[in-house]
């Protein structure tokens, strides 16, 4: 039967998931962009109104407050003018933001004064405060609307706020007062109070968002982006008759008169003299005004379009590139796969001078699959005679020596791989308890070639000294030694006296051991097999009968569980604190417990930990530790 190429039947499946999902992916940015584009202008339009309304409604907010707490002191204090005037500039002196305050009385209230008697306070300038009295015939305030809205007021009624108006009186200006009634000590009305905010308070508010919103996307100061003349970004208060009162003038207003009942809208599409625009609509507050802000198509879409222009044109190059290389690496990678199925038939056909065992598939790969399955267990096998001899090198019968009984010792290794690069060792000599712990850097079998020479390096070197310095000392120069793979191993070594129990000790960038509950004092020395010309030091403290030493690899402080935690040292600390028992017990606590915490999850290092007791009470029972 005839065969179809692999690499062939590969690279059209490739194209056809590539030209599949090519046409969704270009149909998914034309829709995230419009929809992007929109949710941009909506979030831009909702800023600048959301802004300046919370801006408008604190001034707002701000004198009719100021209003209502300072209207009990101006009604204790209206037994003569001058008392008036004080309480009206001491109210302006604490609220630097109002352009004014003052207090209308009804006619005669003042006797000597005449009919009228306004009397205002306000800032001359930035920082002086006048007071005048202002009503007068042609001040004529009784006849004013927001003097009789205010008088026709309760006590308990919110106060009025009116609309915007021009006042030439003082200073020109427009302005908006919040007035509320006042009474004097036998309950009659006998005026009005208010204070001024002054309408350039929301032209610096617009002002401040319009200069934001330039950084922001670019707008020049006019808020055009484009050389046809069309305003791209507009801010404008109406009130509630259309007409403009604050805000940019390069919108004509009385255009928008005919949409009025759409303004309200918060992202409607509208034609100003066939000029597209979406508008953000807001009222502000109970003032009838409305916020409008006006954004251009062009604004809208523009950036949009174009990061979905660069996206595309990316994305068409980018296929192409993925498309040749992936065809070029398909035909490259099922080539020899191709060769091996050849070679495969001729094997069938008779052919045994083919590299190829004597099999038949119809595919390529499926053809190698009987060889890898042959080869895996050919590997586990070899790993598995390595592990044995790797474990064979290290003691493992306990009791260590059941002969003595000034020293008990317990150590168990469990490699993260078949084999692995933690090591431990020890033995008596000279009534002396030679011991060493150590780990090599990385994992597998380059790992274990390296313990496997650091262990016997150890029992040779220390089988003529007893000093450990001396020992890692020469280890080190020795591991030094084409060390062309720059691997390296933290090792502990350590020389216990029987007698004495006296320890001499030399860490070379181990995990320090614990000494009852305590860590041992460790030098910051390098690993061996980092620099030959490394100088180690020796440390020495004495041991009291009972003590447990116990020694560990970092396998036990970063062994991980599901959720990447890891073991940690204080777990380490609490279980060696809390146990009483022999060296083997607190391994097999401690195996017990790293168990526990991993669960199911995949051993990540080598962990290995040694554990031995003073049985007996040294002749020097002196202790550092």
């Amino acid at each position: 039967m005839k065969k179809s190429k692999l690499s062939r039947r590969i690279t059209w499946r490739v194209i056809g998931i590539m030209s599949f999902f090519n046409v969704l992916i270009v149909g998914v940015i034309v829709a995230f962009v419009f929809v992007l584009s929109l949710g941009n202008g909506s979030m831009r339009g909702q800023y600048v109104t959301n802004g300046i309304v919370s801006n408008v409604e604190t001034m707002l907010q701000l004198g009719k407050t100021v209003t209502f707490n300072n209207r009990s002191d101006i009604e204790a204090n209206m037994d003569s003018p001058e008392h008036v005037f004080d309480t009206l500039e001491q109210i302006l002196k604490i609220n630097k933001r109002l352009a004014g305050c003052f207090i209308a009385f009804e006619p005669d209230y003042f006797k000597g004064q005449g009919r009228w008697f306004e009397a205002y306070a306000y800032y001359a300038d930035s920082t002086h405060i006048d007071c005048r009295q202002i009503g007068s015939p042609q001040h004529d305030y009784f006849n004013g609307a927001w003097y009789q809205r205010g008088l026709s007021l309760e006590r308990d009624d919110d106060g009025y706020l009116t609309d915007l108006y021009y006042d030439g009186t003082v200073n020109s200006g427009m302005f908006c007062s919040y007035v509320v009634p006042i009474y004097d000590r036998q309950g009659r009305k006998v005026g009005v109070y208010g204070v001024d905010l002054s309408c350039e308070m929301v032209n610096i508010a617009i002002n401040e968002t319009m200069n934001n919103v330039r950084k922001e996307f670019m707008v020049d100061a006019q808020g055009d982006i484009g050389d046809d003349g069309d305003i791209y970004f507009s801010i404008q208060i109406l009130d509630s008759k259309g007409n403009r009162i604050a805000g940019s003038d390069s919108l004509d207003v009385s255009m928008l008169k005919g949409e009025q009942e759409l303004v309200d809208s918060e992202l409607d599409m509208k034609d100003l003299k066939g000029t597209p625009y979406y508008i953000n609509a807001k009222q502000l507050g109970s003032t009838g005004w409305t916020l409008v802000a006006f954004q251009h198509r062009d604004l809208v879409f523009t950036w949009g379009i174009v990061i979905a222009i660069i996206i595309l044109f990316c994305m068409v190059v980018g296929s192409l590139v993925i498309f040749f290389f992936t065809s070029w690496s398909i035909r490259r990678t099922t080539k020899p796969l191709a060769f091996l199925s050849d070679s495969a038939q001729e094997v069938a056909k008779g052919n045994f001078d083919a590299s190829l065992p004597k099999f038949k598939r119809n595919d390529e790969v499926a053809q190698l699959r009987e060889e890898s399955t042959t080869a895996k267990a050919s590997i586990e096998r070899e790993l598995a005679i390595a592990h044995n001899i790797q474990m064979s090198m290290l003691p493992k019968t306990f009791p260590a020596f059941p002969n003595r009984k000034d020293i008990e010792l317990y150590a168990a290794l469990v490699p993260a791989k078949a084999v692995g690069g933690d090591l431990y060792d020890f033995f008596i000599r000279d009534e002396k308890l030679f011991f060493c712990i150590g780990d090599v850097s990385g994992k597998g079998v380059p790992a274990s070639l390296v313990m496997a020479v650091s262990r016997t390096l150890f029992r040779n070197v220390a089988a003529h000294t007893a000093e450990p310095n001396h020992i890692v000392e020469t280890m080190n120069k020795n591991i030094c030694e084409g060390n062309e793979n720059c691997m390296f191993v933290t090792l502990f070594v350590g020389v216990l006296d029987l007698q004495t129990g006296h320890l001499s000790y030399c860490n070379a960038g181990h995990d320090a051991p614990y000494i009852q509950d305590k860590l041992l004092p460790c030098d910051s020395n390098l690993p061996i097999g980092v620099t030959e010309t490394c100088q180690y030091s020796k440390q020495e403290t004495d041991l009291v009968s009972g003590t447990t030493i116990f020694l560990y690899t970092d396998g036990l402080t970063e062994a991980e569980n599901a959720n990447r935690e890891l073991f940690g040292q204080q777990r380490i600390t609490d279980i060696v604190t809390a146990f009483k028992g022999s060296p083997q017990e607190l391994i097999e606590t401690m195996t017990a417990a790293v168990h526990q915490f991993v669960g199911d999850y995949e051993q990540s290092d080598d962990l290995t930990m040694l554990a031995f007791k003073l049985a007996i009470k040294p002749s020097n029972s002196n202790s550092n530790i």
